[in-house]
C-alpha cells in the first residue's frame, strides 16, 4: 500500500504535462477545427447539423470545418462528433500554418 501515493503523484505529473497541450488544441469560436468521428460521413453529418462549413477531408475519419457562429465545437459534440480539436489552420482554405512562425508581411 506504500506505492499508492506514488500513483496519485504520477497522475498529477502527467496531468500537469498534458494540460498545456489541451489549452493549445482547444477549439475557439470562428477558428478552423478538426472534426473526428467514426467515419468521414458521420463527421460531415455533424458539421452540417452544427451549421458549419466543410473545408477539407482528413483521412477516413475526419474533416476540417469552420463556423462563424459561437459554440460550434459544442454543437459538433451534440451532433455526434467523437473529438473536436483546433485545426491550427490559416485563412479560409484551412491550410495548416505553423503558429510558432509569424506571418510574413510584405514591406
Amino acid at each position: 500500500m506504500a506505492h499508492r501515493p506514488r500513483v496519485g503523484l504520477l497522475a498529477l505529473a502527467i496531468g500537469a504535462l498534458l494540460a498545456p497541450i489541451g489549452v493549445v488544441l482547444a477549439p475557439r469560436d470562428g477558428a478552423v477545427v478538426v472534426v473526428l468521428a467514426t467515419s468521414s460521413a458521420q463527421a460531415a453529418a455533424a458539421v452540417g447539423q452544427a451549421d458549419g462549413v466543410i473545408l477539407a477531408p482528413i483521412g477516413r475519419f475526419g474533416l476540417l470545418a469552420r463556423s462563424g457562429s459561437p459554440g460550434f465545437s459544442t454543437r459538433l459534440y451534440q451532433s455526434g462528433a467523437t473529438l473536436v480539436l483546433a485545426g491550427l489552420g490559416g485563412g479560409c482554405s484551412g491550410q495548416a500554418r505553423d503558429l510558432l512562425i509569424p506571418a510574413r508581411r510584405n514591406p
